[in-house]
């Protein structure tokens, strides 16, 4: 393909609101970022659907919706991955809840929001590993 002379690109003035140009991007720039503003308008739209499922109790269809949303976002957007902790917490399904919470801890370590998953997870252990038996005294609890 021949290089391209510079003065040929096709250009987008991106002007403020006075009509002072702010800035000047290639047209695969404009359509880079419009991109990523649909994508996010998308993601948008499925949380809140998945929100309207989770208040009708139709916690199948708002796992599916959520989980699309964790794998999609690489477990990195704690609040999808919190309402779908929550959805195994009320179905009492702690294994999943675990591993949905250590996907993201592993995603976030560097983010504060990992003493919220950290909190999470002791609850998690309190609430469901057994108080008294083999397991404590193997353990020295």
């Amino acid at each position: 393909m021949a290089a391209r002379n510079k003065q040929e690109l096709p250009v987008i003035f991106i002007r403020d609101s006075q009509g002072n140009t702010v800035e000047k991007i290639t047209v695969k720039e404009w359509m880079r970022r419009k991109a990523i503003q649909q994508n996010d308008n998308f993601f948008i739209k499925l949380y809140r659907e998945a929100l309207n499922y989770y208040a009708m109790d139709d916690f199948e269809k708002a796992e599916d919706l959520l989980l699309y949303l964790c794998e999609s976002t690489h477990y990195s957007h704690y609040e999808y991955v919190e309402r779908l902790a929550n959805i195994y917490r009320l179905e009492k399904r702690p294994d999943k809840e675990r591993c949905i919470l250590l996907l993201s801890h592993r995603q976030l370590r560097n983010d504060p929001i990992c003493l919220h998953i950290d909190r999470r997870l002791e609850k998690l252990d309190y609430d469901f590993l057994p108080s008294n038996g083999l397991f404590n005294q193997a353990f020295g609890n």
